[in-house]
């Protein structure tokens, strides 16, 4: 192999159209397929230790484990029964958790009654039993308000 550097020219669309200028650049080895090509490469254990420092509070994104999604929050409750695969459990299921003392069923539906949906407040909370129950609460309000 030579040491000579190797250029590669790469085209460019300019201002003008239908002009192209090419750039000159220096190609590295692991780009140009060189297996051989020198890098510090991290063990799996060192990856595992910067990926943990990365993680929950260490992090300087952490909002301490809250998040809004479709206008619901979300709390990170990693242990939870019924948590999806990051981790994190509606509050308003957990809310109504805490009142009731138990786990709601999947089956069960939350639905908030003045419409504002990360108003979490238990005032503010109905369970419903069924998907099918809560669209039929839907539906008999809609009703009554097309007669009115």
């Amino acid at each position: 192999m030579s040491d000579k550097k190797e250029l590669t020219v790469i085209p460019h669309i300019s201002s003008r159209p239908g002009h192209l200028w090419g750039t000159k650049v220096k190609i590295s080895a692991a780009l140009r397929g060189n297996q051989n090509a020198k890098g510090y490469k991290h063990t799996p254990e060192t990856r595992a230790k910067i990926a943990a420092g990365l993680r929950g509070e260490n992090n300087g994104k952490w909002k301490g484990g809250r998040k809004m999604s479709h206008g619901y929050v979300l709390l990170l409750r990693p242990h939870h029964p019924t948590c999806d695969s990051m981790g994190y459990v509606y509050e308003h299921r957990l809310v109504l958790e805490a009142h009731m003392g138990r786990v709601l069923l999947s089956t069960e539906e939350v639905h908030h009654i003045n419409g504002v949906t990360d108003d979490n407040r238990i005032e503010n909370l109905m369970l419903f039993d069924s998907t099918a129950s809560h669209q039929k609460h839907h539906n008999d309000k809609k009703r009554a308000e097309r007669k009115t």
